[in-house]
């Protein structure tokens, strides 16, 4: 018995965070160019005309007043703040940055109607249906030139000499968006409903049930993140991909829960350092490129874990096979 233990192999590590990092860096400062998807995208956010919405939120500023006088103080000056800031800075470009698969971008969040060269040309949206209309094409423009992005940031992680082609990448990116799309809308409203419940609730409750949320919810976020990966790695459809990363998250959460966690502590740190010089500053072109790089660079990074996890859950599942055997005779 002693000599049959002594025979099996160990079980073989996880790979490593860090080695994934710096493969992940150096495979763009290796093909540097591919930086210019993030960076393009947040120079014109930065430099280019503003779409406004104006004309929309006219109706919300014309009973502002009435609000204001009906609330308290501090919650009127509150709302009123945050309604004045969003007509002001909120910009329809910025829904060209898709969620979950598309370009990062460090000036969607831009709320400035300055620049270096001066005050900002605004074009402004003249009703909802053209909103609507602009919101659907630009989405879908997001998400086909985010999956050209992710399929060449992983062709240059993963060295793929015979990758998936261009417009098998690009077909089941956008089908496997709008699936995602829709769904989290159908979910909206169950979990509007679940915020309002949450809200009646005591604090303490509330507190304890919003941390037990947490790991399902971070699971799905992570599932719909990766779900992607297959499409541009292994030319798997956007079905075959999903349930490839339901099977990784079943069998390595841990380590690519820690894998995520790094790279999003690396990803918000190195933000708050490029959000530091102002909008009118061209300090602010470095903080692009410097984000269009490390974002890029994390992206990569998580192409070469997401691959590297796969085989050794493969190999993780080959040796437990292997285990069975030797335990039935033990």
């Amino acid at each position: 018995m002693e000599s049959r233990k002594s025979e099996l192999s160990p079980l073989p590590p996880p790979p490593g965070v860090l080695n994934a990092l710096v493969n992940g860096f150096n495979a763009t400062a290796g093909n540097v160019a591919i930086v210019l998807f993030p960076a393009a995208l947040d120079m014109f956010l930065w430099l280019g005309p503003r779409l406004k919405v104006d004309a929309l939120l006219a109706p919300i500023m014309d009973v502002l007043p009435e609000i204001q006088a009906q609330a308290p103080a501090e919650q009127a000056k509150l709302f009123t703040q945050i309604v004045t800031d969003f007509q002001s800075g909120f910009n329809l470009f910025s829904v060209f940055r898709t969620f979950p698969m598309g370009i990062f971008s460090l000036m969607s969040v831009n709320i400035s109607n300055l620049s270096p060269l001066g005050t900002r040309a605004a074009l402004d949206v003249p009703g909802w249906l053209v909103a609507f209309a602009l919101v659907l094409v630009l989405t879908f423009f997001g998400w086909l030139l985010g999956s050209l992005y992710f399929r060449s940031v992983a062709r240059i992680a993963l060295k793929l000499e015979a990758g998936p082609g261009i417009f098998r990448s690009l077909l089941h990116g956008v089908v496997l968006s709008g699936a995602w799309m829709l769904l989290l809308s159908l979910a909206n409203l169950p979990l509007i409903i679940l915020l309002w419940v949450l809200t009646l609730l005591d604090s303490v409750i509330r507190t304890i049930l919003m941390v037990l949320l947490v790991v399902p919810v971070s699971w799905v976020l992570l599932a719909i993140f990766f779900s992607f990966y297959g499409i541009f790695v292994s030319a798997q459809n956007a079905f075959v991909s999903t349930r490839n990363s339901i099977r990784m998250l079943r069998y390595g959460l841990v380590p690519l829960g820690w894998f995520v966690m790094v790279a999003l502590i690396v990803n918000q740190g190195m933000d708050s350092l490029w959000h530091v010089p102002p909008p009118e500053s061209w300090m602010t072109g470095v903080g692009i490129f410097g984000h269009a790089f490390v974002s890029t660079s994390l992206l990569a990074a998580s192409f070469i874990y997401y691959r590297d996890l796969n085989a050794w859950i493969d190999s993780a599942l080959q040796w437990l096979q292997k285990q069975k055997p030797s335990s039935a005779q033990a």
